[in-house]
């Protein structure tokens, strides 16, 4: 799983909705629960969602922490 994380320490990676069929970036602060990024579709495959990540990771010069 990739995380990435910004300047204020939050942390953003691709997690799956409910019913696991749909896919999103989903970010959170830290000691606290994922949340939707809600500027970004949603979509069928992880890999689509997975670019989302990584294109918005890029362009808010986030750091990658995990994999």
């Amino acid at each position: 799983m990739m995380i990435y994380e910004d300047a204020r320490r939050w942390q953003y990676t691709v997690r799956p909705g409910l019913g696991g069929t749909s896919f999103s970036v989903f970010y959170r602060k830290p000691k606290k629960s994922w949340h939707s990024v809600r500027a970004l579709p949603w979509h069928d495959r992880e890999i689509d969602a997975e670019a989302d990540l990584i294109a918005y990771a890029n362009k808010h010069q986030m750091k990658k922490v995990e994999e």
